[in-house]
């Protein structure tokens, strides 16, 4: 698998066979940089606001998922879990999906705006996670000690952080480095490239980079 992060909360995934998978789209005015173009078989959408609903940016082909439930999606099984952007059960920002599957054997979990702690259920549903990708920057969602928290209920191997302050963003948010204070296994990369047997022990970190994100698109 090839992971590549696109900015905010927005990750394009390939698999060994091709398939490709859009996580969340920005719209570019919203956020304040650009999207590059992209062509997704898939595209998954965890809520409905300007920052993570950019259907179109995956293609006019992609399958859009979208809502909590179970879908099956060009042999791919998705699991979308009913969560919250806040901590007051939707009522100040709305629900949230978090969004589960198997890819190239490792079990990946996007949460989303998530805006709490995780309940038990939810903790059941997702099950084992491999890959997370987790909101650390605080203000809409779970901020860096929320993050540590979540982490601490999922235990996934590998955690990649989003939605967190970057150079070009267009509103504030709380810096990745809140969320790394402290850890000692974190490395940044440009992308990832993952397979099952990179996948043992617990809790490492990678920083992928996004050249937009930080106004460095041209260089």
């Amino acid at each position: 698998m090839i992971v590549t992060w696109l900015g905010h909360s927005c990750f394009l995934l390939e698999s060994l066979e091709g398939l490709k998978i859009l996580l969340d789209p920005f719209h570019e005015d919203f956020v304040g940089y650009p999207l590059p173009a992209v062509e997704a078989d898939i595209v998954m959408i965890s809520h409905d606001h300007m920052d993570h609903n950019n259907v179109d940016a995956a293609g006019s082909n992609a399958q859009v998922i979208f809502g909590s439930g179970e879908y099956s999606s060009l042999g791919l099984k998705i699991l979308g879990i009913r969560s919250y952007h806040d901590e007051k059960m939707g009522r100040l920002r709305g629900e949230n999906t978090i969004f589960c599957f198997w890819l190239d054997g490792i079990r990946v979990c996007h949460l989303g705006d998530l805006g709490h702690k995780l309940s038990r259920d939810q903790i059941r549903e997702i099950g084992h996670v491999d890959l997370l990708f987790i909101p650390v920057g605080g203000g809409y969602t779970i901020g860096a000690k929320g993050a540590d928290e979540v982490m601490g209920q999922l235990h996934p191997a590998l955690a990649v952080p989003m939605h967190y302050r970057t150079g070009c963003l267009a509103f504030d948010l709380d810096p990745v480095d809140d969320f790394l204070k402290g850890r000692e296994r974190v490395v940044r990369q440009k992308e990832l490239h993952l397979t099952k047997e990179d996948l043992g022990g617990e809790g490492r970190v990678v920083v992928l980079s996004c050249p937009a994100a930080e106004g460095a698109a041209d260089r």
